[in-house]
């Protein structure tokens, strides 16, 4: 059985040889992929430098940084993490990792805003299955889904080798693992403007999570509540109202008719078998927003009751106590 015949991932009479590109028309290259594990490994280095030159001096200069001079000073403190990269469990490893996320998902939403806001499947999604496979993309929209994939790809190595362990490390081991299939499965059918679409509005809720994190560890209470209440608005309209009443309703209602006339999901031996799996996983990170949402209800009901507003995945146990002392 050839896993890459075209009956198994594309609709009936259409071929790969289709979707090759010209001097014209570019499509989507699986073989491209390959490239997201190069700029992966890139971005991890960029991290390093990122927080060593940019976010330890400003931490320092802000204070929430001590770098004692026995130590070496600011400079010292650079050069240490230059030299251990992501080691170790100090709060301001905490504060590097939730930094580095939170530029990302800036630049990112940006970005998307930009490349996606002349695309008209961003205000019509059904414009994701209309005619496929036979969807031309740009310059942009390739280096997009290159460069989101690459970042999920270093989010999973570094959540398994540096960063710090936290409660649901299982949940974002698959939430990772889901997203990188997803973006690859995608991109090798030229499904990419729903993946662009799953891209765009994941990253604006994850912008005021990370905010609210940085403001957490910066002890900034009356900044952090606004900031909770804005994060907890746009997660609820990104991930449990357009995601599932936008995206996943026409995946499960509009696309079968559109990807092949005669196409039914509940037919699971009929072909392609492919975008069947891909609706699967779109489903399985529903589930996982729903899993996240009641942590941050979790949150809420504790800043409502206790007024304080805490991360409920992280585990401040005394020996990071201790480590945060001897390194900040």
């Amino acid at each position: 059985m050839n896993i890459w015949h075209e009956s198994f991932w594309l609709p009936e009479g259409v071929q790969w040889k289709d979707l090759e590109s010209t001097a014209t028309v570019q499509y989507p290259d699986a073989w491209d992929l390959r490239y997201t594990i190069y700029f992966g490994a890139l971005l991890l280095v960029l991290r390093i430098f990122v927080e060593s030159f940019v976010f330890l001096p400003v931490g320092f200069l802000c204070g929430w940084i001590e770098a004692k001079s026995e130590n070496g000073g600011l400079t010292g403190r650079i050069l240490t993490h230059l030299m251990g990269g992501f080691a170790g469990k100090s709060k301001f490893k905490r504060i590097a990792e939730t930094a580095w996320r939170c530029s990302f998902y800036v630049c990112a939403w940006i970005a998307g805003f930009l490349i996606l806001r002349n695309e008209a499947h961003l205000f019509d999604v059904t414009e994701c299955w209309r005619n496929w496979p036979h969807h031309p993309i740009s310059n942009s929209v390739w280096w997009y889904y290159v460069i989101e994939t690459s970042f999920y790809w270093a989010l999973l190595f570094s959540t398994v080798f540096f960063d710090i362990r936290r409660h649901d490390f299982l949940q974002m081991m698959l939430h990772h693992a889901i997203t990188i299939l997803l973006l690859w499965i995608s991109f090798s059918m030229n499904m990419v403007r729903v993946g662009s679409l799953v891209l765009f509005s994941h990253d604006f809720a994850d912008i005021f999570l990370d905010l609210g994190k940085l403001f957490n560890y910066a002890k900034w209470e009356k900044p952090l509540k606004i900031i909770f209440a804005t994060f907890m608005v746009t997660w609820i309209v990104t991930r449990l109202v357009y995601y599932p009443l936008w995206i996943i309703q026409s995946v499960i209602f509009d696309a079968p008719e559109l990807i092949q006339k005669s196409y039914r999901w509940e037919n699971l031996l009929q072909r392609p078998i492919v975008p069947r799996i891909l609706c699967l996983m779109l489903c399985a990170l529903l589930v996982l927003h729903v899993f996240w949402t009641w942590l941050i209800l979790k949150i809420a009901v504790k800043s409502a009751t206790q007024g304080e507003v805490d991360d409920v995945r992280e585990s401040e146990d005394e020996d990071d106590e201790v480590a945060d002392k001897k390194q900040d």
